[in-house]
């Protein structure tokens, strides 16, 4: 009886956290966009706005402030307002660093060309042990002392991929994979339970 028990509730855990889960990081999304009007809608008096609504209306101009923004950024004079708005923020001491950081993450991957060119095993943290890497870039080698050039490969956290280290590693030693970085972020968020894929080896 006691067994029949227990694996009706981890049957029932099974199906309980993936949906708890996604509910509440759509709710954190959710508050997160609806945050940044917020206080502006609250405190306006220019539209009768009933409390309840306030948040929702919020979370939805906040999304078509998005777009409009990039509709404006897609056109010649949308370019020039956007690089003199960089080029503002970029004299500002402490905060240049931190727009340049959050502006690559989020290039990294909402961008339309990402800084991650492809996936791909490396044997680290030492010989013999595999993990995944996101080639972003390459190097000559003559920085390292090498006639070999050299990928930057930013190696993830589990289960937080957007953290990591980043390594500069000879080109014939890191193994390219034949799967999206998508496909790879979600074995790292499963865990390594979703396997890799017999056709993610590149053949030559």
């Amino acid at each position: 009886m006691m067994n029949k028990l227990k694996k009706q509730f981890f049957s029932g855990l099974v199906i309980f956290v993936p949906i708890s889960l996604t509910i509440y990081f759509f709710r954190f999304f959710f508050l997160l966009m609806s945050q940044s009007l917020l206080p502006v809608l609250a405190h306006q008096s220019l539209v009768r706005v009933h409390p309840a609504a306030v948040r929702p209306l919020s979370f939805f101009l906040t999304i078509f402030l998005i777009w409009f923004m990039g509709v404006i950024a897609s056109n010649f004079i949308g370019k020039r307002l956007v690089g003199w708005l960089e080029a503002g923020i970029r004299h500002i001491p402490f905060f240049r660093g931190l727009y340049e950081a959050i502006q690559k993450v989020t290039e990294a991957f909402f961008g339309a060309n990402p800084i991650y060119q492809s996936a791909a095993l490396v044997e680290y943290p030492r010989k013999g042990v595999f993990t995944f890497g996101f080639i972003t870039s390459q190097s000559p080698g003559s920085l390292f002392g090498s006639e070999e050039p050299h990928c930057c490969v930013f190696v993830p956290t589990v289960p937080n991929p957007t953290s990591g280290v980043l390594l500069y590693i000879p080109r014939s030693q890191i193994i390219p994979l034949a799967i999206s970085i998508e496909e790879v972020a979600k074995i790292l968020v499963s865990h390594g339970f979703m396997p890799i894929p017999e056709r993610a080896v590149k053949r030559s």
